[in-house]
């Protein structure tokens, strides 16, 4: 079952599509655009340069005093623009446009883009012998010291752990989890859908014995019409991170019987997470 997964998720890349016609550009989607930047970084420990896109909250350019909490996407083509994705996008723009109009949630996202054919091997920290060599760590390194900085320097952040969140799915959901457990000096939450933890056997007992520092928070989430695996697998996951310690108002599982393995899913969900990680901005006044 794991093998056909695998094989599906490569199916599914969007680097196994053939490219569209010169000429078949796709229209932007984002949801203002003058609140959105692009730029390239250079990933030193990996050798590459990557595209990092932001979307800045509504009112940041007259809030000259105003730092804002960060959240890094994984995947970044998916994040904020049709144009630039596979099979559609997140929608996290036109979320946190909405969380800020309801609930005066006001952060900056940031999307770093995937590697393309390299994601399977980036954005795991664990082996996997079918997609080896990982390069995990290495693109973690560049995360925390070439991608951060660069956001830190160029924005009006909180650099603190505290306000700095990692979200990511299938395998960027790994990379989410990896950075939870080996820099929680940088990320303070991560907020992991349909993570793809049939990759390795060596994620469970690390996380088994990596307790999370007191104020971590995590939130996993799974989709029920994902593989056979998805929602056990995440669950017997969660409850690791459960057993390590920490507060058990830090962490959370949710399980959605509809949920597929899809930015339809996640797009769906990411509002009660980023809800769950800034709590309690979004309860009742």
């Amino acid at each position: 079952m794991r093998a056909l997964l695998a094989s599906a998720l490569l199916s599914l890349a969007p680097w196994a599509v053939a490219a569209a016609p010169a000429d078949a550009v796709r229209e932007s989607t984002v949801a203002a655009p003058s609140r959105f930047e692009t730029f390239t970084v250079a990933l030193p420990t990996l050798g590459v340069e990557r595209t990092v896109r932001v979307y800045l909250p509504r009112g940041y350019t007259n809030c000259e005093g105003c730092r804002y909490p960060v959240v890094y996407f994984m995947d970044g083509q998916n994040v904020f623009d049709a144009a630039t994705s596979y099979v559609g996008e997140w929608g996290a723009d036109e979320t946190l446009d909405d969380l800020l109009a309801k609930h005066d949630l006001a952060v900056i996202a940031v999307g770093v883009d995937h590697g393309g054919e390299a994601r399977m091997n980036e954005l795991s920290v664990w082996e996997n012998l079918e997609f080896k060599p990982a390069r995990g760590e290495a693109f973690l390194a560049d995360l925390v010291s070439a991608v951060k900085p660069a956001i830190d320097t160029r924005y009006r952040t909180r650099p603190a752990a505290a306000s700095t969140t990692i979200v990511g799915s299938s395998m960027g959901g790994l990379m989410a989890h990896a950075a939870l457990l080996r820099r929680p000096d940088v990320f303070g939450g991560a907020i992991i859908f349909s993570p793809s933890y049939w990759f390795s056997p060596a994620i469970a007992p690390e996380t088994a014995r990596t307790p999370l520092r007191p104020g971590q928070r995590v939130y996993v989430y799974a989709g029920g019409q994902e593989s056979e695996s998805m929602v056990p697998d995440a669950k017997a996951m969660f409850r690791r991170f459960e057993a390590s310690g920490g507060g058990v108002l830090d962490k959370v599982f949710v399980e959605i019987p509809e949920g597929g393995h899809n930015e339809a899913s996640w797009r769906a969900v990411l509002p009660a997470a980023l809800c769950w990680r800034f709590a309690p901005i979004c309860e009742p006044r």
